[in-house]
This record gives C-alpha cells, sequence and structure tokens, in this order.
C-alpha cells in the first residue's frame, strides 16, 4: 500500500510504519546518535532501488556525512544531518519523521507548487476550474463520498455532451484505506453512482491534478470501469534486501469491473503533483485507446514505501519498488507522460480561466 503523500496525516501513517526490518550495522558499540545514523544509512543501502537514476552516490554520502556525526550530537542536529543527505534524492517517498514533532521529506523541485506555494492559492485554481465548466455550460459542481482533510472523495459536474470528475486521492478515507480491497470495492460503487448520470455524455474528463495519492488497488478499481475485457496494465518488482538483484516481474492486470463500462473518449488531466497511486493511475489509463492525457506529467513516484523505525524511534520511508509500463518503461523521477502539455501558472487566477480544461474541451471538440 502507499501512504498517503506528503505525510498529510502523520497519526493516519505512523501506525504502519514499523513494519520492515532495520539492516545490522558493522559495529554495535558505537553511542545512540552514530547507531541512528549508521542503521539509516545501511538500511538504504540493502533497499534503496534508485541510486542511480537518482545521481546519488551513497557512499560518498556516508563519508560526507557521517563525520559529523558523533556521542554528542544532539537530536536536532542528528535529525538535520539526516535530512541534507537525504535532500538530493528528490524522492518524496523518501520521509524522516518525528512522531508528532516534525517531519522532512525529500521533496522533489515542483514547478506547480512554485506558481501555488499557500493552500489558499491553490484553492482558487480549484475555483477557477469550476468557472471554466461553468462557462462551457456545465452544471453547478456536486461531491460524494467520505471526507479527508475536508475534501471529498469525487467532486463531478456534466454539460449537455461531457462529464466531468475530479479525483483527488486514490483512497476512500482514513477508516478504509488499510483494508484494500474493500477500500476500492467502496471507490467503486460510488463511482458508479456518478458515471450512472453521465452516460448519456459524449465523453468524460477525469481530474487528477494533485492527487496525494493511497492504494493501487483504488486506481485499478477505477480504471476497470472503463475497460469491457481484461488488459495489462503495469508490472513491477522488489528489490532483494541486501542484494542487486530484484524479485520476478508482478504482472498487474485491469479487470472489467463494470456490467456496462464506460467506452467512449477520456480525457485525463493530470500536473506534477499527481502522484504515488496517482502516477500509477495515469500510467495504466494510458493503456486505455480512448484516453488522451492533458496537462503536466506526473510527480514520478511509483514505488509503494518501504517503512521501517529507527533505534531511537524516528520513522522512515524509501521506495525499493520499480514500476514499468506494459512496454517495461519505467517513468520513476520523471513521471507519466501526456500527450498535451499545458500548465497552470499564478496568471490563471487573474485572467479567471483554467487553460487545462479549455484544451481538454479542445481536444474533444476536435
Amino acid at each position: 500500500m502507499k501512504k498517503i503523500i506528503l505525510f498529510l496525516a502523520l497519526s493516519f501513517c505512523v501506525a504502519s510504519f514499523a513494519q520492515n526490518p532495520v539492516s545490522k550495522i558493522k559495529d554495535t558499540t558505537v553511542s545512540m546518535p552514530e547507531k541512528i545514523f549508521e542503521t539509516l544509512w545501511q538500511t538504504f543501502e540493502d533497499n534503496y532501488a534508485f541510486f542511480e537514476l537518482r545521481n546519488v552516490d551513497w557512499k560518498s554520502s556516508y563519508e560526507k556525512y557521517r563525520a559529523k556525526v558523533d556521542s554528542t550530537t544532539k537530536e536536532d542536529s542528528l535529525f538535520s544531518i539526516l535530512s541534507q543527505m537525504l535532500a538530493p534524492f528528490n524522492d518524496d517517498h523518501i520521509n524522516l519523521i518525528i512522531p508528532g514533532i516534525k517531519e522532512f521529506t525529500a521533496e522533489k523541485p515542483s514547478p506547480f507548487l512554485n506558481e501555488f506555494p499557500e493552500k489558499s492559492s491553490r484553492d482558487s485554481l480549484w475555483h477557477v476550474v469550476d468557472k471554466t465548466l461553468y462557462d462551457y455550460h456545465f452544471e453547478a459542481m456536486q461531491s460524494i463520498g467520505p471526507e479527508f482533510r475536508g475534501l471529498k472523495l469525487f467532486y463531478f459536474s456534466k454539460s449537455k455532451n461531457y462529464g466531468y470528475i475530479r479525483i483527488g486521492r486514490c483512497f476512500v478515507s482514513d477508516a478504509t484505506s488499510d483494508d484494500m480491497e474493500k477500500d476500492a470495492e467502496l471507490a467503486g460503487k460510488l463511482l458508479d453512482s456518478v458515471l450512472k448520470t453521465m452516460h448519456n455524455s459524449k465523453a468524460i474528463i477525469l481530474d487528477v491534478r494533485t492527487n496525494i495519492g493511497g492504494n493501487d488497488e483504488f486506481a485499478y478499481a477505477i480504471a476497470g470501469r472503463f475497460v469491457k475485457k481484461k488488459i495489462h496494465g503495469h508490472s513491477k518488482q522488489t528489490r532483494i534486501t541486501g542484494t542487486d538483484n530484484y524479485t520476478p516481474l508482478e504482472k498487474w492486470y485491469i479487470e472489467p469491473t463494470a456490467s456496462k463500462p464506460y467506452k467512449k473518449p477520456l480525457i485525463l488531466l493530470t500536473n506534477d503533483q499527481t502522484a504515488s497511486a496517482g502516477d500509477v493511475f495515469a500510467m495504466i489509463m494510458r493503456e486505455l485507446p480512448q484516453v488522451t492525457i492533458v496537462g503536466e506529467r506526473t510527480l514520478g513516484i511509483y514505488s509503494d514505501m518501504y517503512g521501517f523505525t529507527l533505534p531511537n524511534g524516528w520513522l522512515v520511508s524509501l521506495s525499493n519498488q520499480r514500476y514499468y509500463s506494459t512496454k517495461m518503461e519505467s517513468y520513476e523521477g520523471v513521471g507519466t507522460p501526456v500527450d498535451f502539455r499545458v500548465s497552470n501558472t499564478k496568471c490563471d487566477l487573474i485572467k479567471m480561466e483554467d487553460p487545462v480544461v479549455k484544451k481538454a474541451m479542445e481536444v474533444l471538440k476536435n
């Protein structure tokens, strides 16, 4: 399971973190600060899947940062040292957490967040999206499903000819997300009620911009509403701890999950904050012939999180899996490609127009 991107709810994630073993260190007589450093470094050394792709010389990092840690290193300093060592990965699935106190994420630079750094500006952008849809004669936005951090699961609207569905996460609620099959089944039923209102539409726009991720099972349950036969979605493999080898490829398939699948054109909207299971959803939707992707590449963090606990109780996660498209392409670090590249900027808030939705409508009309 992919835990929520950027750890938006620490209390939700912490409970599931102590699930993987840490690596043994060579010298067990070192002080606690040194033991914490050595354990983190060695566990990454034994499990992380993308040192070369992320252009990180991990052994050089050891030499650089190990010299900064000794028996007198205070917790705040140690947290800072470890954060500096992890920052160059630009992998949002790498997290360091002091439970209930603070956290660090090795975030990839985001042009979207540079344009919309505050939550208020991102909220304003969604108002612009809604207005743009209204200008195209869509009805008032509706919503369905449980709330998570004040947002419903699905937002949707329709016009005479088209439907629009916004999916901001790939799990129903923190109460169901640990039972991934049940969570996916519930999501599918909620989506079915939305699709029922759009069965006469000529096409649907699926908007997963800023989707924070969740479960791959959720992504597959949604994709299954748009296929009438089983098709290959993606493959993945996991690094075998302490070796340079990986498990055999595990193939995932999109299976029909609706008695009458929606087979008309779909426009998928993405950006560089479409993350984790959102990345996966975009990648598998590319396999459907009726799908066109508009916007920006997704964030590019596909792996499940390998979570572990340091000797002092701090929590850490890393990426230990490699995901591939059906053509054995890896989009780790670069994100799922788009067919038409269109960006949102702060100017959209002044113009009160969403160029991504406008491009989607242009594609549909042509």
